[in-house]
């Protein structure tokens, strides 16, 4: 197999390739520029049409496969190639570091502020860990099979041969260059964390690569998406009865959820058919209480009632409804939010 991508880094009208073949000697063409060349002309099948003005540098790699068994000691952590090396095969590597130092960061922050103790720090690696050895797993299966580790026969094959062996290389790197679902890493969960609490009834995940499932949602998935929420209600403002019609300050007029998140806060999601319940109040009143607005958002979801047509949302009133409170409310004006959270009406 090799492979060409073009490059400016080496100068105008560069290129650079990888090779890999198990009836050549590349350790050999590393050495002898001329026959590399020769090599290359002779895969592609041109000949003498392609002129190489300067063979760059040429290296062997190896892909290596392991990661630590711990991702954080005391007051030293690592993340990344630091804490676990694998074969490109399934492009898993940068977004497998982005998570590490996603996940390592908003801890540090929170226990540096003094808002959670130093043991959060210890969650980095029982999160992590199942992930990295998951995919450690699923990459190493993908490279085996792309370029043919299992050691089967190892001699030269004979002329008659040449074709079926090619053949068979073709399937394999068909086969290896399959990706499953679960390599869009949308299923990455943290079931198994000491901070995570699920209360749905759903059944746990028995591994950490998961694949997103129709119609089911369990603490520690990916939070969905939803298109189509309409917010009445901005930051500090007086909860009581509330016209859909007054767009809140700096939202736009239709919203989605991951636009309401963001990676330097957390955001506390309230699904409830109306304002008037008193769980909702305490919820709400609590995190007024204890947790800094920066830290936490609070969004309250309305379904779409067609039983109120003149777009009137009705709030509570109490001794207290004067306090201002932090809170965003939105109606999911086409249904997303509560089928993609699963939420019954």
């Amino acid at each position: 197999m090799i492979s060409f991508r073009p490059t400016d880094e080496l100068g105008e009208d560069g290129w650079q390739f990888g090779l890999s073949s198990r009836a050549t000697d590349l350790e050999g063409l590393i050495h002898d520029r001329e026959a590399l060349v020769n090599c290359i002309r002779d895969f592609m099948g041109v000949g003498d049409g392609v002129k190489v003005k300067e063979v760059m540098w040429a290296s062997e790699f190896r892909p290596n496969m392991r990661m630590v068994n711990k991702f954080g000691v005391g007051r030293i952590f690592v993340a990344g190639d630091a804490a676990h090396v694998h074969s490109p095969a399934g492009g898993q590597g940068m977004n497998s570091s982005v998570q590490d130092a996603l996940n390592l960061a908003w801890k540090i922050a929170l226990v540096y502020k003094g808002f959670s103790p130093a043991s959060l720090l210890d969650t980095y690696t029982a999160e992590r860990l199942p992930v990295i050895a998951e995919m450690l797993g699923y990459t190493t299966e993908m490279h085996n099979v792309m370029f043919d580790e299992s050691g089967a026969d190892h001699t030269q094959p004979s002329t008659a041969d040449d074709n079926d062996n090619s053949k068979n290389v073709e399937s394999n790197l068909e086969r290896g260059m399959r990706r499953g679902k679960n390599m869009y890493m949308l299923g990455v969960n943290y079931c198994t964390s000491p901070i995570v609490i699920d209360d749905s009834g759903v059944p746990a995940v028995q591994n950490a690569y998961g694949e997103i499932q129709e119609g089911i949602l369990r603490a520690s998935d990916r939070a969905p998406n939803a298109p189509g929420l309409v917010p009445i209600l901005s930051y500090s403002c007086t909860l009581s009865n509330i016209p859909s019609g007054s767009q809140s300050n700096g939202m736009a007029a239709d919203t989605r959820m991951f636009d309401l998140f963001a990676s330097t806060y957390h955001t506390v999601i309230i699904f409830t058919p109306t304002l008037v319940v008193p769980f909702v109040k305490s919820v709400l009143g609590t995190l007024q209480q204890v947790v800094p607005k920066e830290l936490v958002r609070r969004v309250v979801v309305l379904p779409c009632s067609p039983s109120e047509p003149d777009g009137h949302v009705e709030g509570w009133t109490s001794s207290e409804e004067d306090q201002l409170i932090d809170v965003e409310v939105l109606i999911d004006q086409v249904d997303h939010a509560y089928r993609g959270y699963t939420v019954e009406k």
